[in-house]
């Protein structure tokens, strides 16, 4: 492996979080027909599935520090443009397919949009972290972190941060600013509001940092080697610390964020020594992964725009095409079996359309 070059680890991980969301996101008989590993823990704690987009995340914490470096981290107006283009595509993509949703359903109430959710999260927290990684000396930037951290904790502690209902000090920030017909329906408070995006950027940063002392050594093995010490520290202090502050990814707690940083520079450590220091680069499973990751955006958003015609519109006698298979399925196997082959059908249907673009060298970058 040539200096510096990058790691094909790094955009199969990628792939495999996207892969990951749509599974988890399109079950077939909903959450009540999940495996217990598929679904969130309901508050505190920690199951697979609240890994993976905090892992897309960790990712890309990683990649805004490759895709920065090509303009030497400075300020310039292409650079801003292309920063500011990005954060806000993810954000208004975001709120153009719930409209899409709603539309399906019957009417678009924008009175009831709700604001924020996993594309503009995704897009608020590119675009502080790529303006922090322009604008702070980046040896600062650990300890920015450890400062958000903290701030979090105390606003958790102070403002009733641990309820789980409207009495949060995230749900009333998120209804004071947003309004509460603005905010997720579904959970209270709001697990991509307004104040949680403290430590979800924060989260972000460190993949930042371990982008930097990536790109800066020079072996792979020396790669390898810090990654297992980044992700052996960050796991080891995010679970000593959950006694004061407990693991919940639906407030992000700042533990949360350190133990899924934690276990993303583990994988991507094991990732790394598998296909690019064994030379699997070829490997047929490589292959499916690097399908999603390489278009991981454009796929993800696909997926959504997918969910009408496929599990919301009724076509096959007052049914939609979900129910109909999800029912075949369920005919000949039990129903959290049938569930989980509902979502990896939906997952192969993805893949196909992203295999199709990647055989056509098609790559939507936003």
């Amino acid at each position: 492996m040539k200096e510096n070059s990058r790691i094909l680890a790094i955009d199969i991980f990628r792939g495999l979080t996207i892969a990951g969301m749509i599974l988890v996101n399109n079950p077939g008989g909903g959450e009540e027909n999940s495996y217990s590993p598929l679904l969130h823990a309901d508050w505190f704690g920690l199951t697979p599935t609240d890994l993976i987009f905090p892992s897309f995340m960790f990712i890309m914490g990683i990649t805004t520090y490759l895709s920065l470096r090509k303009f030497n981290f400075s300020w310039s107006w292409l650079c801003a443009r292309k920063i500011a283009k990005r954060a806000f595509l993810l954000w208004a993509i975001g709120l153009a397919i719930s409209c899409l949703i709603m539309l399906s359903r019957g009417r678009i109430d924008f009175t009831h949009l709700r604001i924020l959710g996993v594309l503009p999260r995704l897009g608020i927290c590119y675009g502080l972290a790529a303006a922090i990684a322009l604008s702070v000396k980046h040896k600062f930037i650990p300890w920015l972190i450890v400062i958000m951290f903290a701030a979090y904790y105390i606003i958790l502690e102070l403002g009733n941060g641990y309820a789980h209902d409207a009495t949060n000090i995230i749900a009333i920030i998120d209804d004071a600013i947003l309004g509460n017909n603005h905010v997720y329906k579904w959970e209270t408070p709001d697990p991509e509001g307004i104040l949680s995006t403290i430590p979800a950027l924060a989260h972000v940063l460190i993949g930042f940092c371990i982008g930097k002392v990536l790109t800066k050594l020079k072996t792979l093995d020396e790669k390898i080697e810090r990654l297992f010490v980044y992700g052996t520290i960050l796991l080891f202090v995010g679970y000593t610390f959950q006694y004061l502050c407990p693991i919940s990814k639906k407030l992000w707690t700042p533990t949360f964020a350190m133990v899924c940083c934690g276990f993303g520079a583990l994988f991507l450590a094991l990732f790394t020594i598998g296909i690019d220091k064994k030379g699997n680069q070829q490997n047929k499973t490589v292959t499916f992964f690097q399908v999603f990751g390489v278009n991981p955006l454009a796929l993800y958003v696909i997926s959504d725009l997918l969910l009408i015609p496929l599990s919301i519109l009724p076509i096959v006698n007052g049914s939609t095409i979900q129910q109909v298979t999800y029912d075949a399925f369920s005919a000949i196997l039990p129903l959290k079996a049938a569930s989980l082959a509902w979502a990896i059908l939906y997952l192969l249907i993805n893949w196909a359309i992203g295999y199709w673009m990647y055989k056509k060298k098609i790559y939507i970058k936003l």
